[in-house]
């Protein structure tokens, strides 16, 4: 009789070495763990606990035991404090107290138990525990079965621990691939794509599903390289030569089964073995750089042009103070008025030029200021139509219409009279053949100025980009004067007021309508203010 119950015992270790090598998930296995190990003994209940040196004892799963007697065993383990050994025997010393303290207790489900370690590598990382309803003593047949079936568990748990640290580790290297806002692609040593992030998906526009079975060339193909060697290229001449090796191409790739090309720089990056001596993986950083190629040549732009209008001025004022300056020459007062007021004209451009880029300056290190008072819009209006009406071509005239009782705003007046008079300018240069009408409305919160021209409008484009740094219009680059900076500001000035700034086609007729609107004065706003633009 004895000897069928150990060949069953034995029957059943084989089998329960099967089931435990095939569970990979933690909490499942640690819960077949105690049910395998209470039924190989003949106990009733039981519960496994793993072991962490800064965490100490944790219950991981439990059979049959009462809430009052897990509160209990729970209560005595966080109470354990280490003894600044935690050696498998002074730590299983513990459980062996545990368990005795639990038979003198007299419970009527636990009248003794036992308990092993789970020791992987001489590295204690558990126990498992049972417990029997009645006081017959474990036989040494017994301890030795538990035992094997807890070395093989031992395995087990491991494994699943490793699987479980696995598992955290790729959810943690995913959650920072997501994050990494430059597209990534991971790929193995013949360039089948292993991994792509979201951010390079967006970038050239494909889906997920779409990532099976590519290869390098399929997400990078690029259509022209102006720095740098192909991938193909840099591995023919010997890269890497270590794991610090990088590579780098800058250049255009086409987005996905799309003509459309995209500015990037690419930097690869290999991981080697731990001899540093093969590559076991390459991973490709990709960065779009649109707005840095935008900023670039927006950057060239902006050279060229500032250095033409600049040299335009200066070339006529050193042209007519040179001929003033004729020794032999005999100007009559008319000519000379006239000369002068030439040169005072092309010095105030000068000067509006030079106030422009000092305030763009300001504005990108965030020093430039508003200085609010109390204002009357109308009147703000009515002295810029005063300054530019002598720039009017013949026949032209400024217009002002603005109803009764119009409110008065709190703003910084020099910068308001230089947004108008920026408006008023543009309307002037852009649309020479017809009046300029600056309106006014306003409502219970906001105040409305707007400066409407009889000009041939905007093109979509320009609607879109005319507030831009150093934009302007490609129909009337070459035509009309300027830096474009002007509307870049204004619209700066004007936020920087609490208000807005807006541009549209007029829906009656060919023109443009420039609108400003700003909040209406608050009952303290008398108070001179200083606010920083970038506030």
């Amino acid at each position: 009789m004895l000897q069928d119950i150990r060949i069953r015992q034995r029957d059943y270790l084989i089998k329960i070495t099967q089931i435990l090598t095939q569970e990979l998930e933690l909490e499942p296995l640690l819960w077949q763990v105690i049910q395998m190990a209470v039924d190989l003994v003949g106990g009733e209940s039981g519960f496994v606990a793993l072991y962490d040196e800064s965490k100490g004892w944790q219950i991981q799963t439990q059979m049959n035991l009462t809430e009052p007697e897990l509160k209990y065993i729970e209560t005595y383990l966080a109470g354990v404090t280490s003894s600044g050994s935690s050696s498998v025997t002074s730590e299983m010393l513990s459980i062996n107290m545990l368990i005795k303290r639990l038979r003198s207790l007299n419970l009527p489900d636990i009248a003794d138990g036992i308990g092993m370690p789970l020791i992987n590598r001489d590295k204690l990382i558990g126990a498992i525990v049972v417990f029997r309803g009645y006081r017959i003593n474990f036989t040494p047949y017994e301890k030795n079965i538990l035992k094997s079936f807890t070395d093989q568990a031992t395995i087990a748990i491991n494994n699943a621990l490793l699987y479980s640290e696995n598992l955290e580790e790729k959810k943690r290297l995913d959650a920072i691939i997501r994050s990494v806002a430059d597209g990534l692609i991971v790929m193995n040593i013949s360039h089948k794509v292993i991994l792509v992030n979201s951010a390079f998906r967006k970038m050239i526009g494909m889906g997920e599903a779409d990532i099976q079975r590519c290869y390098h060339d399929d997400l990078l193909c690029f259509q022209t390289i102006e720095e740098g060697h192909t991938l193909e290229e840099a591995e023919a001449g010997g890269w890497p030569l270590s794991s610090e090796s990088k590579h780098t191409i800058i250049g255009e790739i086409y987005k996905y089964h799309s003509e459309q090309t995209i500015p990037v720089n690419v930097s690869y990056t290999p991981v080697m073995s731990s001899d540093d001596k093969q590559i076991q993986n390459i991973i490709a950083l990709v960065r779009d750089i649109s707005k840095y190629k935008e900023a670039d040549e927006l950057k060239n732009t902006f050279i060229s042009t500032i250095s033409h209008e600049l040299k335009t001025p200066v070339a006529i004022i050193k042209g007519y103070a040179s001929t003033l300056n004729l020794e032999d020459a005999n100007w009559d007062d008319e000519v000379i008025r006239e000369s002068l007021t030439v040169i005072e004209e092309e010095a105030d451009r000068l000067t509006v030029m030079i106030n422009d880029l000092l305030d763009a300056s300001r504005l990108n290190s965030g020093t430039l200021k508003l200085y609010k008072t109390d204002i009357l819009l109308p009147e703000v209006c009515l002295s810029v139509r005063k300054h530019m009406i002598g720039q009017c071509a013949s026949g032209q005239d400024i217009l002002l219409d603005f109803p009764a009782n119009y409110p008065v705003v709190s703003a910084d007046e020099d910068r308001i009279r230089q947004v108008l008079t920026n408006l008023v300018s543009n309307a002037v240069k852009y649309a020479p053949q017809g009046n300029i009408t600056i309106s006014g409305k306003y409502t219970k919160t906001y105040a409305a100025v707007t400066v409407i021209d009889e000009g041939p409008g905007l093109s979509p484009e320009d609607l879109v980009h005319v507030f831009d740094r150093f934009y302007r219009s490609r129909k009337t680059a070459n035509s009309v004067k300027g830096t474009g900076l002007g509307l870049f500001l204004s619209k700066a000035i004007i936020e920087a007021h609490g208000g807005n700034i807006r541009v549209e086609n007029r829906p009656d007729r060919s023109g443009a309508m420039f609108t400003i609107s700003l909040p209406l004065s608050l009952p303290d706003s008398g108070k001179s203010q200083v606010i920083d633009l970038h506030g």
